[in-house]
C-alpha cells in the first residue's frame, strides 16, 4: 500500500492548518477576537434596538423576536435570557415611541454599533494581514460597514416574512410547515454566508484581489462557529454553571464567551482565506484582445 499516494491530497491541507495556526500566534487572533468580543458586548444591544426601530417602520417588530428563537440552539441559556429580555424591552419601547424620536435615537445606536463593527473590522485586518484604515477614513468605512450589516438585517428579516407567503402558492399540505422550517434553516445559513462574504469582501484594507463572495474561509467559518456554539451551549447546560462562580453577571459572562466564541470563528475564517490565497494564488482573468490577426 502506497502511503505517500493516499496521504498526498492531505498535504494542502496540512500546510493550510500549519499557516492558520502560525498566524494565530504571529497575529494574537485569540487576543484580538476577546477584544472583538468585549466591544460586541456593548455594541449589539444598539444594533438591535436600531434593527427593531428601523423594522417598526416598515412591518410588526415581533418578526425581531420569533427570529431570536433560532439562536436558542447555539447561545447558551443564561445567555439567550438576556438577549431575550433585552429584545422584549426594546419592542415595547419602539411600539410606544415610535416617531422622530425614533430616528433619532436610532442614529445613535447605529454610531454606538460603530465601535463594535470597527473592532471587527481591525481584526479582520490583523487576520489578512493589511494595513488598517485609520484617521476619518477608518470611521467612515466602519459606519459604512454598520449600514450595510443593518441593511442585510433588514433583508433577512423581510425575507423571512414574504417566505410563508411563497409557501403558501405551493399545495404542500401536511409538508408546509416542514417545509417551511427547512426554507428558514436555508435562508439563515445563506444570509450568514453571505454577511461572512460580505466581511471578508469589503471590512480589510485589501490592496489587490478582493476574496470571492463565497469562500473556503467563510464556509468553514460558519460550521466552526455552528459545532463550537453548540458544544458550549451543551457543555453550559449539563455541566457548566457561570452563576456559581461569578454570581449574578454569570449570564453576562457566558454571553461574552459566545461573543468570543463567533469573533474567533470569523477570524479563523479570515486567516484561512488569507493562508489559501497566499498558497493558491487566482490568476487574473486575460481580457479579450481586440488586435487584428498578423499579416500572413
Amino acid at each position: 500500500m502506497d502511503f505517500r499516494r493516499i496521504l498526498k491530497p492531505l498535504i494542502p491541507v496540512w500546510r493550510i492548518a500549519n499557516g492558520v495556526s502560525d498566524a494565530i500566534t504571529e497575529r494574537n487572533l485569540d487576543l484580538i477576537a476577546a477584544g472583538v468580543a468585549f466591544y460586541a458586548m456593548f455594541a449589539i444591544f444598539p444594533a438591535v434596538a436600531a434593527i427593531i426601530a428601523l423594522w417598526g417602520f416598515l412591518a410588526d417588530p415581533e418578526v425581531v423576536e420569533e427570529q431570536l428563537g433560532m439562536l436558542r440552539a447555539f447561545v447558551p441559556d443564561d445567555g439567550f435570557s438576556v438577549l431575550k429580555r433585552q429584545v422584549d424591552r426594546l419592542i415595547r419601547t419602539n411600539e410606544s415611541t415610535l416617531g422622530w424620536a425614533t430616528l433619532i435615537s436610532t442614529g445613535v445606536a447605529l454610531w454606538s454599533t460603530r465601535a463594535g463593527v470597527g473592532a471587527l473590522t481591525r481584526g479582520l485586518n490583523a487576520a489578512y494581514g493589511t494595513i488598517p484604515r485609520y484617521g476619518f477614513w477608518g470611521i467612515a468605512w466602519s459606519v459604512f460597514m454598520t449600514g450595510a450589516l443593518v441593511l442585510v438585517a433588514l433583508l433577512a428579516l423581510a425575507s423571512v416574512v414574504v417566505l410563508p407567503v411563497l409557501l403558501n402558492i405551493f399545495p404542500l399540505g401536511r409538508f408546509t410547515e416542514a417545509a417551511l422550517t427547512v426554507a428558514q434553516w436555508t435562508l439563515t445559513g445563506g444570509v450568514t454566508l453571505g454577511t461572512l462574504g460580505l466581511l471578508y469582501r469589503y471590512a480589510p484594507n485589501h490592496r489587490g484581489r478582493r476574496p470571492r463572495w463565497l469562500s473556503l474561509g467563510a464556509v468553514l467559518a460558519l460550521v466552526i462557529w455552528a459545532v463550537a456554539s453548540v458544544a458550549f451551549s451543551f457543555y453550559m447546560a449539563n455541566w457548566g454553571s457561570y452563576n456559581e462562580v461569578y454570581g449574578s453577571i454569570g449570564a453576562i459572562i457566558a454571553l461574552l464567551m459566545w461573543f468570543f466564541i463567533s469573533a474567533l470563528s470569523i477570524l479563523l475564517g479570515a486567516a484561512v482565506n488569507a493562508e489559501f490565497d497566499e498558497r493558491y494564488p487566482r490568476e487574473r482573468p486575460k481580457r479579450f484582445s481586440r488586435q487584428p490577426p498578423p499579416e500572413s
